[in-house]
């Protein structure tokens, strides 16, 4: 018998990426849940015959319910992660990273279901401790605390709200619950493992403001935005902030080989980033509009304009000066290593902007300021 995984969260970004690759293994059928799958409908499934989409929120009647009685895997990729809201719609951010997932790993737990949570690199905070309290050079799973800001810097909502359903995760896999249907004789609570993603990025990632989303998206898609636009990338305090950015191809080989390694993965937390791709957000900026002049030689030159976090993203915003992943966890457990450098990602990612948004962004704009990337499209 097929074995049957849901995939909450399955037309996102990440989800429509791990969809396809999990769709491409022999004998695997997926309940694909989401709100939409615009993302999903865009790519040639393999398989489509093994894909159940479920059109609903997470929070509606009876979903967690059918999906954790249908699948023997649940992954658990649904959350606001943007960090324009997490300051703007705390209370919303809070509930989807937290409150919503109560119920969801509570029946996991309860049903013997195994559990792969997507939680956040967020988790770490403002910068990277040890346990004294002391700096180190990259975070590490098990060895580096939380130190996130104020309650009035309400920008850690997100941060907070994931570290505590990491914890309750952990509770349920360290005690059994009453009631639970694990197997006989297991004497185990949870089957869990723990995904903390670092800056993943590739094509259909976030929106347009204006065509298919409202607001601010993430970085390299607000980035993108301005681009298509002719207008200057805004480079919050400057810039100065550092990210490791690790491609989806990358990113979805591992999570794959998380599924597939059951045993090895049980009770894991695993960064999953790509440490080699450590640069400024100045850095990414300058990057990705020299990939976009590469890729459309007629676009006007790039310009970049400093703002700060308050203006950009409103009050209460804060920041991490840098996130450095450890992962020797993951290399070890899923015989893996990130291999795409970032001057490899981003033509691919500019192609994919210019396919979706160049002809839109260009019909929006006047003769005089159409962008080139819109003529070209």
């Amino acid at each position: 018998m097929a074995e049957r995984i849901a995939v909450l969260g399955a037309g996102g970004f990440l989800g429509s990426h791990l969809v396809a690759a999990l769709l491409e293994r022999r004998g695997v059928e997926i309940d694909a849940v989401d709100v939409t799958f615009d993302k999903l409908e865009t790519l040639p499934l393999p398989a489509e015959r093994r894909l159940r989409r479920v059109t609903a929120r997470l929070d509606a009647p009876g979903l967690v319910d059918d999906v954790t009685a249908r699948c023997e895997t649940i992954v658990s990729m649904t959350a606001l992660c943007n960090p324009s809201l997490y300051n703007t719609r705390p209370i919303e951010v809070i509930d989807a990273s937290y409150t919503d997932l109560v119920p969801l790993v509570k029946a996991c737990a309860s049903r013997g279901r195994r559990l792969v949570h997507f939680s956040t690199c967020e988790v770490y905070g403002r910068t990277g401790l040890d346990v004294a309290g002391r700096p180190v050079a990259r975070m590490n799973e098990h060895e580096t605390g939380f130190f996130l800001g104020p309650a009035a810097q309400e920008r850690w909502t997100y941060a907070s709200a994931n570290q505590l359903l990491e914890r309750l995760i952990w509770a349920h896999g360290a005690h059994a619950p009453r009631g639970s249907h694990a197997p006989r004789g297991s004497n185990t609570g949870l089957d869990f493992t723990i995904i903390r993603p670092f800056n993943v990025i590739g094509p259909r990632m976030d929106f347009m403001p204006g065509i298919d989303g409202e607001g601010i998206p993430r970085v390299l898609a607000s980035f993108m935005s301005a681009l298509l636009r002719g207008e200057p990338l805004p480079l919050v305090d400057g810039g100065r902030q550092r990210r490791s950015f690790i491609s989806a191809a990358d990113f979805t080989d591992a999570i794959v080989r998380v599924i597939e390694r059951a045993e090895a993965c049980r009770r894991e937390i695993l960064n999953v980033g790509n440490p080699a791709n450590d640069v400024s957000i100045g850095e990414l900026a300058r990057a990705l509009a020299a990939a976009y002049a590469a890729r459309v030689p007629d676009a006007p030159p790039a310009a970049f304009v400093d703002v700060t976090a308050e203006s950009f993203y409103g009050p209460g915003y804060d920041d991490t000066r840098e996130r450095i992943p450890d992962i020797d966890r993951a290399r070890r457990l899923l015989d893996w290593t990130p291999r795409a450098s970032l001057a490899e990602m981003l033509p691919a990612i500019v192609d994919d902007y210019v396919r979706r948004y160049g002809a839109t962004v260009a019909g929006r704009l006047s003769p005089g300021r159409a962008s080139g990337g819109g003529r070209k499209a």
